[in-house]
């Protein structure tokens, strides 16, 4: 499907408009509603956009396209996609799994695959989408909507700051975005990353999402 030049153009503004909204969202809510709850809906609000940008463009058929392959990845000769897919998941392992794995509750662990549906959201807008609306430029299919994918992280950031500072992780994310994204580009299909940043995700245990979830389901339990 062949966008008109002005929903083009809507997407090259997109990351402008999407991480200023949901950094007034995200904070806005968190104020009035607490950083738990605030948090939440700020990413089910992000996740709306991530979702029904697509469908809008592309419509039903077409959002469902974004995840089939037009090249395979599993081929000898994309060896360095593979690996680069391998190499974020070792990365969430040393980073994230073995140093959190003993001090984790199973709560945490209980409520970690809401990252599923986080990761999954990402990869359908900053990969899927631009890809299928710029698969005849890589700047603008691969390279532009990792920096946006990167910047969109500034907002949830503004009610959970990383342990690391805020700048290293959105740097972090960068990279992650620009991995994604040639895989993404070179398969035609938001599939893989969406598989890979979803095991990220669970990897670090669905944090912070699954902790605020816990914070906020385990006083109706009365659980301490």
């Amino acid at each position: 499907m062949e966008l008109t030049r002005s929903k083009r153009v809507f997407l090259l503004i997109l990351p402008i408009l999407l991480t200023a909204s949901t950094a007034i969202v995200f904070t806005s809510l968190a104020r009035r509603l607490g950083p738990d709850l605030g948090y939440l809906l700020g990413f089910v609000f992000y996740w709306l956009w991530c979702v029904g940008v697509p469908l809008v463009l592309f419509g039903k058929e077409g959002f469902l396209s974004l995840f089939r392959e037009e090249s395979p990845l599993f081929r000898r000769e994309n060896w360095f996609l593979i690996t680069l897919l391998a190499l974020t998941v070792i990365g969430a392992v040393v980073a994230y799994f073995i140093p959190n794995l003993t001090r984790v509750s199973l709560w945490v662990v209980l409520f970690s695959p809401i990252t599923i549906v986080n990761g999954t959201c990402e990869e359908v807008l900053w990969r899927g989408t631009y890809v299928k609306a710029f698969r005849q430029d890589v700047l603008l299919a691969c390279f532009y909507p990792a920096f946006g994918f990167a910047v969109s992280h500034v907002s949830p950031e503004l009610v959970f700051p990383a342990e690391g500072g805020v700048l290293p992780f959105v740097i972090s994310t960068l990279f992650l975005g620009l991995a994604y994204g040639w895989v993404a580009y070179r398969t035609g299909s938001a599939k893989w990353t969406a598989i890979t940043h979803s095991l990220i995700g669970l990897l670090a245990f669905g944090e912070p999402l699954s902790t605020s979830i816990v914070r906020l389901v385990l006083p109706f339990l009365d659980i301490p």
